[in-house]
């Protein structure tokens, strides 16, 4: 079930201040932003299923895509799928590595930074076909107090936010709290490697986009 804001900071209000209440003024707004850091750091430590976006375009001689704006990194290499219904991967490499291959081969790359945002570049891309990129991307944060949280597991952002606070006090309290937050994602991250049938995710070694 998603949990919204206000939850969350009432659950990390409820250990931190022995009152299941909403926090106000200063507390409120950097709380919520403990809470915000706290799902970012979830979504660059490992892939999650949550943050899985499928981006489908048509493609055409154009050798660049424009990638969404909340783009993180591929999850898996871009597909075309071409006028007969054939499936042609087009696999990641890094830019430097372009030079190691022929004009005829399949590949692409990612250029870019945050601030301009980034483009995949391809090489030798099939025209007047359907481009299919599987990704990871960036959360779309908690604004309002209604807003609701986008992990599987909102209780992983309430021990965030009780570490973070405990950390900024000098509190004795914070090495366990840390502890219990890390244990806490991994958890859900090992529930998110697991498939419907309760098998295990295998993830090939793709290159990582370093200008991210």
């Amino acid at each position: 079930m998603a949990i919204t804001l206000e939850q969350i900071l009432i659950d990390a209000n409820a250990t931190l201040d022995l009152e299941a209440s909403l926090p106000t003024g200063d507390e409120l707004t950097l709380r919520t932003n403990y809470a915000n850091q706290a799902v970012r750091d979830a979504v660059v430590t490992g892939q999650l299923s949550e943050m899985t976006q499928e981006y489908v375009i048509a493609s055409s001689t154009l050798a660049t895509i424009p990638l969404p704006a909340n783009f993180y990194e591929f999850k898996h290499d871009p597909m075309v799928l071409d006028s007969v219904g054939n499936w042609h991967p087009y696999p990641e490499i890094g830019p430097e590595e372009k030079y190691d291959y022929s004009s005829g081969d399949r590949y692409c790359y990612v250029m870019g930074n945050p601030r301009e945002g980034y483009n995949a570049i391809f090489n030798n891309l099939i025209s007047n076909a359907t481009l299919s990129i599987i990704l990871s991307r960036f959360p779309t944060g908690m604004a309002t107090l209604s807003d609701k949280c986008e992990l599987s597991d909102p209780t992983y952002v309430v021990r965030s936010i009780e570490s973070y606070v405990l950390y900024s006090r000098g509190d004795e309290r914070f090495p366990t709290a840390k502890s219990e937050k890390e244990r806490q994602l991994k958890n859900m991250m090992g529930r998110d490697m697991k498939t419907a049938g309760g098998q295990v995710h295998t993830t090939k070694s793709n290159f990582r986009n370093p200008l991210r």
